[in-house]
């Protein structure tokens, strides 16, 4: 029995220095922060820049309409440059603020079985354990900050792609093309996903308030 024992103590120690690492860990708006991003920073600033980027070139070189095209992609490039600056700031001044991480990855004294059951939590596919539900819940919390993190950058580059897929597509190069769009669908296919375990690493966390409501905690 004393190799039991000693795991479990090995277990319950390992369990232990996780909730002291997940004291304070906390999501006050990461959700919010990434929708405000994406129902106005990023639309307005995307077009304006892509339409001035654009008008920009055929302005610059009047007599030259078959040239559009390469106005586009001069405009989407802008357009790119633009947001990816614009979502390194927003990252900082309104995600970084929206959640408070702690230093150290929670989940880092836990072995790979442990974590992994954490995480099928987080997703749903698996029963809370209420047990060690604040560490589960400061986990989801990290895991959300850097999904959102990613939410900000990740759909620019697709839209980098769009205008030369237009472009070889015009020239008559369809392979070319078709490849590319094709890489561009897995892009956002991965965008999606992203979105996904975003979604629901929100869910669980409201999900699980109440149970961490004081007066709820287990005990």
């Amino acid at each position: 029995m004393s190799g039991i024992d000693d795991l479990m103590a090995e277990s319950n120690d390992r369990w232990a220095d996780a909730m002291r690492r997940a004291q304070g860990v906390e999501d006050n708006g990461l959700g919010e922060a990434v929708k405000t991003y994406y129902t106005r920073y990023f639309p307005a600033g995307f077009l304006i820049l892509v339409a001035t980027g654009t008008i920009g070139g055929t302005l610059a070189f009047p007599g030259t309409p078959e040239r559009w095209p390469t106005f586009l992609t001069f405009g989407f490039l802008l357009g790119f440059l633009g947001a990816l600056i614009v979502g390194l700031v927003y990252n900082s001044k309104k995600v970084v603020p929206a959640a408070k991480l702690g230093r150290i990855n929670v989940l880092l004294s836990l072995e790979n079985e442990e974590k992994k059951q954490v995480r099928r939590q987080i997703a749903g596919k698996a029963p809370i354990d209420p047990e060690h539900l604040s560490v589960t819940r400061a986990a989801a919390v990290q895991l959300r900050k850097g999904l959102a993190t990613q939410l900000l950058l990740a759909p620019l580059y697709p839209l980098i792609f769009i205008p030369q897929v237009m472009n070889l597509a015009l020239r008559g190069d369809s392979l070319f093309a078709w490849l590319m769009a094709i890489g561009v669908g897995v892009v956002v296919a991965g965008v999606g996903l992203l979105a996904r375990d975003f979604r629901r690493a929100g869910r669980f966390l409201t999900s699980t308030a109440e149970q961490t409501a004081p007066g709820n905690a287990p005990l």
